[in-house]
């Protein structure tokens, strides 16, 4: 049985999609959006407004299964079955591969500035991204 203390709210689960959303933002989506100009802003508000609706979609469903772990694969194998609450885990660990490759490559980048040598050794890079992951 949960207690309260372990339970996901609506701010905390805000702030883990808006920290999410920053840390990929800070390195990724500048040099990304630049070259589309000032129409770029309206990807950001768009970006916040879905993170901010996918944090409702989960603070909602923590209301509804309160017994559940939580999560997409929780509440996807609660409300579709096993074989959909696999394929959304699947799915769900995909994509935290891709997404860890590309934050590493986009902290590499940032940190080429100040460390040349990140650009030039690749063994150097590669354990440069394994501690950021690590930490």
């Amino acid at each position: 049985m949960q207690t309260a203390d372990k339970k996901l709210g609506l701010w905390t689960s805000t702030s883990l999609v808006v920290g999410n959303m920053i840390g990929a933002g800070v390195f990724l989506m500048p040099a990304t959006l630049a070259s589309f100009g000032s129409i770029s802003l309206v990807g950001w508000v768009c970006s916040a407004i879905g993170a901010f609706l996918l944090s409702k979609v989960f603070a909602h469903l923590s209301r509804l299964l309160p017994a559940s772990d939580g999560g997409p694969y929780a509440y996807s194998r609660a409300g579709f079955g096993d074989f959909i609450g696999f394929l959304v885990a699947w799915g769900y660990w995909i994509s935290i591969w891709v997404s860890n490759a590309a934050v590493c490559i986009a902290i590499i980048a940032a940190l080429s500035v100040f460390f040349p040598v990140l650009e030039t050794s690749p063994i150097i890079s590669v354990i440069t991204s394994l501690s950021v992951i690590w930490l």
